[in-house]
């Protein structure tokens, strides 16, 4: 793991919960920060190199969505769904004193950044969408459903390492045996027993399937085109299931503030830490002037 450079934190939501948050800060704090929200089943550790990168020019946020982490997990797992996440990720703006923020949101994280954009556009500078539009193709629908919330215990960090190769090759072709235990160690969380377990909680996956329509709307397009006047970025990984080259060209086709780069050699999801995510994300920053 990298060196630690970024202060931690906690706040606690209006039902109650204790919510895990990173900070980094390195000579950027004039600038707009950049609030990063994860996918379904991660944590903030996947924005760790993205922030070290990022710092120096913006501060950078990001937070343990509700049960994933070292946030709280919700006693009440009907509260896993996009509204929720969305006033807890107003909840944070306000407890760290953000007033506006460019929102970097990783697949789930997109959807709740362009519901927060809909919600209180004043709040949302900007937003970048990491391979994740209006339209999710059933065929990603069909690989998420077939593990989330699936969880089983792995005895050795090569193994989980391993067996997250097997999973995603396809979408990560030039990773390196370093790289998959990276992904391993911000995929799992060891137990005391030293087994290793994925760090998030189960019932995520039941409130996805239990409340289907909550988790991904039918129609998203209304929601995309009330976004018109915030800026947008959008990665597209090559090889993405969940993103299609169709919907990302109809996004700019409908939106006037558009800009779509396509990531080589990445499916779902590129992990940001790639040349082109970095100078795709910088230059659209610096031309839209934040």
């Amino acid at each position: 793991m990298s060196e630690k450079n970024y202060r931690e934190d906690r706040y606690t939501s209006r039902d109650g919960l204790s919510l895990y948050y990173r900070v980094y800060e390195n000579g950027g704090s004039h600038k707009t920060p950049l609030l990063c929200i994860h996918g379904i089943t991660r944590n903030s550790k996947d924005f760790e190199d993205f922030a070290n990168l990022m710092q120096k020019q913006y501060p950078v946020v990001s937070m343990d969505v509700r049960g994933r982490g070292r946030s709280d997990i919700d006693p009440e797992y009907h509260n896993y769904q996009i509204p929720t996440y969305v006033a807890d990720m107003f909840e944070l703006m306000d407890y760290v004193e953000i007033p506006e923020a460019v929102v970097v949101g990783t697949s789930m994280g997109g959807l709740v950044g362009m519901a927060m954009g809909a919600v209180q556009p004043d709040r949302v500078k900007a937003i970048v969408l990491n391979d994740v539009g209006p339209v999710i193709e059933q065929a990603g629908i069909d690989r998420i459903w077939a593990y989330v919330g699936k969880t089983a215990t792995v005895r050795s960090w090569n193994q989980a390492a391993n067996i997250l190769k097997t999973m995603n090759e396809a979408n990560f072709s030039d990773y390196t045996q370093e790289d998959w235990l990276r992904f391993a160690e911000n995929t799992f969380r060891q137990q005391d027993d030293g087994t290793l377990i994925a760090d998030y909680d189960p019932h995520v996956g039941t409130a996805v399937r239990e409340s289907q329509e909550s988790a991904v709307p039918v129609d998203m397009w209304p929601l995309f085109q009330s976004l018109a006047e915030i800026p947008i970025l959008c990665l597209r990984g090559e090889m993405s299931d969940i993103l299609s080259a169709e919907t990302l060209k109809k996004m700019g086709e409908l939106h006037p503030k558009f800009t779509g780069v396509t990531i080589q050699k990445r499916g779902h999801t590129p992990d940001l830490r790639e040349q082109q995510s970095i100078a795709a994300i910088e230059t659209f920053l610096d031309r839209i002037g934040i």
